[in-house]
């Protein structure tokens, strides 16, 4: 069966390059990494991840390019083509590390990619309103309860390994879950509540329910959370460094 998934897996991927980046670009990630740097980041996430955040990783967190993951109702994802933003992304790696030693760049962006669930709990930052691109946003007390929420999967959870993405022209990266982007439930929209302690009524027959009017500024709260994200890997501080 899992052989039969696979081009499916490889088909979503493909489709999240196209909706992160214009087409042009959705497969000009990083196919031409050199074979140590490859084995690197294979071996990385082979590897316990890090228990400790390190200068190198907060470097790189801060730099991180959010994006979307198409997948289901959609949820915030480490961008996989560009996870540095536009440009050669182990040479943007390098630069953030201020290092020479490609191969050591790859592997530590590996490390902050696996932390980035972990410096969502590590860190904080004030509800206010925050530069993202041209446009201002407004963060509020409300997406950082969310964020925190938010239910993250790994590469292997995602149903392909480290090889499979670099194989396809990306980087292996992270995802929130996007059938159950709040743990539980692939009604998110009850877990959101739950989590905001607003209004949810149970049922006669058990299920739990919201207003349609809720329902629908919920919606909208978690596709927020990716700027809320976005703005969080850039301005928050860290409260503790160990996982």
């Amino acid at each position: 069966m899992a052989h039969l998934l696979q081009p499916l897996r490889r088909q979503l991927l493909r489709l999240a390059g196209v909706l992160l980046c214009s087409p042009l670009l959705a497969r000009a990630a990083d196919n031409d990494l050199p074979r140590a740097v490859r084995q690197r980041i294979v071996a990385t996430l082979d590897a316990p991840p890090p228990k400790v955040l390190n200068v190198h990783h907060l470097a790189l967190i801060r730099r991180f390019n959010i994006g979307w993951s198409p997948v289901e109702s959609g949820a915030p994802m480490l961008n996989p083509a560009y996870p540095l933003g536009k440009g050669d992304t182990l040479a943007l790696a390098m630069q953030a590390i201020a290092g020479k030693d490609a191969a050591l760049a790859a592997q530590r962006l590996m490390e902050a990619a696996l932390l980035l669930p972990h410096f969502v709990q590590m860190a904080d930052l004030k509800a206010g309103s925050y530069a993202n691109g041209k446009t201002p946003f407004t963060l509020t007390a409300r997406h950082l309860i969310l964020l925190r929420q938010q239910s993250w999967m790994s590469v292997e959870m995602l149903g392909m390994g480290a090889e499979d993405y670099l194989a396809e022209g990306y980087w292996p990266t992270p995802s929130v879950d996007g059938k159950r982007p709040y743990g539980e439930f692939t009604n998110y929209p009850v877990e959101m509540a739950q989590a905001l302690d607003l209004p949810v009524r149970q049922q006669a027959n058990g299920s739990l329910s919201i207003t349609p009017a809720l329902r629908d500024e919920l919606k909208v709260l978690h596709q927020q959370t990716m700027p809320a994200l976005q703005v969080f890997v850039r301005e928050a501080g860290l409260r503790r460094n160990t996982v």
